[in-house]
C-alpha cells in the first residue's frame, strides 16, 4: 500500500510537470477563467497529494470534475489519480459510503474524458502507466464499475442501506392507504406527500 501511495505521488508529480512544460497542449475551448481556474486547482491537488492531505485531494478533485470536459489529458491523470488515492485509504478505514461516492467520481470522469478526447487521453494514460506500471486506468474503471453495477443491484443504487426493505414497504402502503382512505394529505409528513 505504501509503495503504491508513493508511486502515485510519482506519476502526479509527472503528470503535474508535463502539463507545465506545455505537454499536454491543445486547443482549448473553455473560456481562459475556467482554464485558468482548473490550473490553479490542478496544482493545488498536487501539493495535497504529495503532503498527503487526502480530504484536501478529494474536495479540489470533486471541484475540478465539474470541468472534466476543459480538462488536458494530464489533468485527468491527475484527478484519476487522486480519486485512486481516497479509494485506497476509504478501503483501508472501511468507509463503504465514502468508497462508493469515489468509485462513481472516478468512473465519471473516467467516462467523460474518453468520449470528450480519447487519442490524447489514452497517451496521457500510456505515459502514467510507464511511471506507474500497476496503475491500469482501463481496469481500474471496469473493476469500478461492476462493484458499482453489484451494489446498485443489491441496494437500487442508493448509498444509505440502514432501513430495511420490509420498512420502506410499509411506508408506501402506509402513504397510499392514508391518502385513499382519508383523503386529506396534510396529515402525512411531508416526504409522503404527493407532489401538487
Amino acid at each position: 500500500m505504501k509503495h503504491l501511495i508513493a508511486t502515485l505521488l510519482c506519476a502526479v508529480t509527472f503528470a503535474t510537470a508535463f502539463t507545465a512544460c506545455g505537454g499536454g497542449s491543445k486547443e482549448q475551448a473553455a473560456p481562459p477563467a475556467v482554464v485558468a481556474e482548473v490550473e490553479e486547482q490542478n496544482t493545488q491537488l498536487a501539493e495535497a497529494l504529495s503532503t498527503g492531505n487526502l480530504s484536501v485531494a478529494s474536495e479540489m478533485a470533486d471541484s475540478m470534475s465539474v470541468f472534466v470536459d476543459d480538462f488536458t489529458p494530464e489533468q485527468t491523470v491527475q484527478v484519476l489519480m487522486a480519486f485512486l488515492s481516497v479509494h485506497n485509504d476509504a478501503v483501508k478505514k472501511k468507509d463503504r459510503r465514502r468508497d462508493l461516492e469515489t468509485l462513481r467520481k472516478y468512473v465519471d470522469v473516467y467516462d467523460i474524458a474518453l468520449s470528450a478526447n480519447p487519442k490524447d487521453t489514452r497517451a496521457a494514460f500510456d505515459k502514467a502507466r510507464k511511471v506507474n506500471p500497476a496503475v491500469n486506468f482501463d481496469s481500474l474503471a471496469a473493476s469500478f464499475r461492476e462493484k458499482l453495477t453489484q451494489y446498485d443491484a443489491i441496494h437500487d443504487g442508493s448509498l444509505v442501506s440502514d432501513t430495511p426493505a420490509s420498512d420502506a414497504v410499509g411506508t408506501d402502503s402506509l402513504a397510499s392507504s392514508s391518502s385513499s382512505t382519508t383523503g386529506n394529505t396534510a396529515e402525512l409528513p411531508v416526504q409522503y406527500r404527493p407532489a401538487e
